[in-house]
Order: C-alpha cells, then sequence, then structure tokens
C-alpha cells in the first residue's frame, strides 16, 4: 500500500499576519519598556498592549529573554541602516565616529529601552563579541602589520579601550553626565578614537600598553 505525506502548505497571507503580530508585540514591549519605571515587563502586560492574547505573546516570543532578544536585534538593524557600511580598516573605524555617533543618538530610547533592565543589559553584554566579531578581525588583522608587532596583550588592551571610547554606553555617558550636545560628543569620540589610533601605530608608545 502506497503512503503518501499529507503535504504541507505554508500560506504566505498567514506568514505575513503572523509577522505583523509579532511585530505589534515587539512594538508593545519597546513602549512599555522606553515608559518610566517599566523594568518589570511581563509578557501579560506587553500581551494587553498589542492587542493580542498572553498565548499569542508566547507563540511570537517564547520567553521574557526571547523578547529582549527580539529588542535587541531592532536595535542592531536600526543602528546599522543609520550608521551606514561597516568599516573595514582602522582609520575607516576613525572616520565613522561622524556616523555611529548620530545613530546612536538616533535610536536612543531604543538603547535605554534596553538598558532598563537587568536581562537587557546583560543580553547586549554576552552578545557584545558576536555583534563586533568582524570589527574586531578587521583591527587585529590590521595591528599585526604593524613594526614591530603588537604582543596579545598589547593587541587585546587596544582593541578593548578602543571599544569601550566608541560605544553606545559611552556616547549615552557623555550626553548624561557631561552635557554635550551630539556635534560635541561626536567631535570628541573622533579625536579620542584618532589619539588612540596614532598612539598604537608609535612603537615608542605602545610599551605603554605593558603592564
Amino acid at each position: 500500500m502506497n503512503m503518501q505525506r499529507p503535504r504541507t502548505y505554508k500560506s504566505p497571507l498567514r506568514a505575513e499576519q503572523a509577522e505583523a503580530t509579532r511585530r505589534r508585540i515587539l512594538d508593545a514591549a519597546i513602549a512599555l519598556l522606553q515608559e518610566a519605571g517599566s523594568s518589570e515587563v511581563a509578557m501579560p502586560d506587553v500581551a494587553e498592549r498589542a492587542g493580542v492574547s498572553v498565548s499569542t505573546a508566547y507563540r511570537a516570543f517564547a520567553t521574557r529573554e526571547d523578547l529582549l532578544a527580539g529588542v535587541l536585534d531592532e536595535l542592531k538593524d536600526r543602528f546599522e541602516s543609520a550608521a551606514g557600511p561597516r568599516p573595514t580598516t582602522i582609520d575607516e573605524l576613525v572616520e565613522s565616529a561622524t556616523r555611529s555617533v548620530p545613530a546612536v543618538l538616533e535610536v536612543e530610547e531604543l538603547y535605554r529601552a534596553l538598558f532598563v533592565t537587568p536581562e537587557g543589559r546583560e543580553l547586549h553584554r554576552s552578545t557584545a563579541s558576536q555583534r563586533s566579531g568582524a570589527i574586531d578581525e578587521m583591527m587585529r588583522r590590521e595591528l599585526a602589520g604593524l613594526d614591530p608587532e603588537l604582543t596579545p596583550a598589547q593587541a587585546r588592551r587596544f582593541v578593548a579601550v578602543l571599544h569601550l571610547v566608541s560605544s553606545s554606553r559611552s556616547v549615552l555617558f557623555l550626553k548624561d553626565y557631561e552635557g554635550l550636545d551630539g556635534d560635541e560628543i561626536t567631535v570628541a569620540i573622533h579625536w579620542a578614537m584618532s589619539v588612540l589610533v596614532d598612539a598604537v601605530r608609535d612603537p615608542s608608545r605602545r610599551t605603554e600598553l605593558e603592564q
């Protein structure tokens, strides 16, 4: 007897509806996270704001952590759209500050929505290497071409500090704690990155990266 498996059919309309629902749930989560005192946003709150059932919310995002991962993905997409092409050299990385700082400020509220929760901060920290992997590889490749070469410890410290200076947290710190506006932050971070790169290219300065 010839037993045939039932054919499965994926409806494009159903897929579009599911994506629209997912988008609505994500937007609701972002809105709630941005509201003061909303660090303990729960799935029922998100479902209510999105106008869907709790079970529908859990079908879109199985856990609260999955929902925050969705917020992080949205942040990454919006930032990359605003910041433009990824730099391919250290000099391009320095110049990219003129685009990346305004890009951070353009999605500032989304950064703050993510950082308001301990889980969001931990998720952002734990996925840092994944997000910056290509930039790390580029910097280490260029550093390997210096003469004399940096030691692994020197390279690790330089890459770490350059990431710190150019990070979204640094942008928001300069705004919140030092009162700098967007143009001032851009100038300051561009200058700091330039100084760091000039220093690491100077053999007489590299020893300062040693213990």
